[in-house]
């Protein structure tokens, strides 16, 4: 009955030696051409995140200005985003708290809860001798005209605008 299970084919001989090293070194070849490509490539995606998530905490500040209810104040608003989480600050003197409050308020409505929690995901902005960082400086003027700019200036280049700061609205 299981006589058919017994009798061994004669014409099952497998891959020679050569044949799987020849095998192999193609793969290996092609791992070595790929390899760096696919690196770049996620370079290149931690950096667009980076950049996607500060440019949504600017644009968040941009439209809040832009409101007539005036949840922020006139001021000049830095958010920097680093190894550890990302900040919010002031430089103009008064309501500097206030302010600061009210902008990492605008940012975690509109951009997320856990917005000022978001981290670099790239290790390549850093320029010679700097700290790995990328800021948006976002200057709300009395008639609430808007500039953004950012710093690095890598960062420009990165995103494919101009170094100019853009000025938005005013009421």
């Amino acid at each position: 009955m299981f006589k058919f299970l017994k009798e061994k084919k004669k014409d099952n001989k497998g891959f020679t030696l050569v044949e799987l090293v020849v095998v192999i070194a193609i793969l290996a070849i092609l791992v070595g051409l790929l390899a760096p490509q696919y690196t770049k490539y996620v370079e290149r995606s931690r950096k667009s995140a980076d950049a996607s998530n500060l440019e949504n905490m600017a644009r968040a500040l941009e439209i809040a200005a832009a409101d007539t209810s005036d949840i922020l104040k006139p001021d000049t608003y830095t958010i920097t985003i680093d190894d550890t989480d990302t900040k919010v600050t002031t430089t103009e003197t008064g309501e500097t708290k206030a302010n600061v409050t009210a902008a990492e308020g605008v940012i975690t409505k509109t951009v997320g809860e856990n917005a000022l929690a978001t981290k670099l995901k790239s290790k390549q902005w850093a320029s010679t001798g700097a700290t790995n960082q990328i800021q948006a400086i976002v200057k709300i003027e009395s008639d609430y005209t808007v500039s953004v700019s950012y710093t690095p200036d890598a960062f420009y280049s990165f995103i494919g605008k101009d170094k100019k700061a853009s000025t938005t609205g005013g009421k």
